[in-house]
């Protein structure tokens, strides 16, 4: 993707294009995408094989409210628009306590349709300059072990295999493992000595 018209050092919002041509704008999620964000969900979901979740189990409200509860505990919500169209989003959320307070767990969801144009590694790109930003160390994610297009989008920027939880999730009836990776992450300003 190459960087088109906008702020120049915009830490959320970025304008770029898409390998072929599309628009493309990454910007903080807001309560008016509420609605699009559950449909999004809700689509992956339906495919089965790449959510540990089921279309329906949020509603717009119940998503604003989520939303809100994430902005006050210090987390993040980026979406990424596809001319114009909600096309991907990713979450950070930030745990309570102090002895994890260095963590950053990561969700990402793309919409079939947007998939293989970067929209992936673009917002885990944002996710990691934030984490260094407000002084996360560590990025985490929990992934099924058979998404392979998402384990090498998440190698390429940076994460690692750090163990696997047997039998974790029940998804259509199905137990599935969850493989978990982990990005350190840099802190931010002149290198310590």
């Amino acid at each position: 993707m190459t960087a088109a018209a906008g702020r120049p050092g915009a830490l959320l919002r970025r304008h770029l294009r898409t390998p072929d041509g599309r628009t493309l704008l990454i910007r903080p999620a807001a309560s008016e995408d509420a609605e699009a964000l559950v449909a999004l969900r809700d689509a992956v979901a339906a495919e089965g094989r790449w959510l540990a979740a089921a279309p329906g189990e949020r509603s717009p409200l119940e998503e604003r409210i989520a939303l809100a509860q994430l902005s006050s505990t210090g987390g993040l919500c980026v979406i990424a628009e596809v001319d114009g169209r909600l096309s991907a989003q990713l979450t950070v959320i930030r745990p309570h306590g102090g002895y994890q307070a260095h963590l950053g767990e990561v969700s990402l969801s793309v919409a079939a349709q947007a998939r293989g144009i970067g929209l992936g590694s673009a917002l885990l790109a944002v996710a990691a300059e934030w984490a260094q930003a407000v002084g996360i160390a560590k990025l985490w994610l929990a992934v099924f072990p058979d998404n392979e297009r998402a384990l090498a989008v998440y190698a390429r920027a940076g994460y690692v295999e750090e163990g696997r939880q047997r039998d974790h999730v029940r998804v259509a009836g199905e137990s599935r493992d969850l493989l978990l990776m982990g990005l350190a992450v840099r802190p931010a300003g002149p290198a310590s000595h």
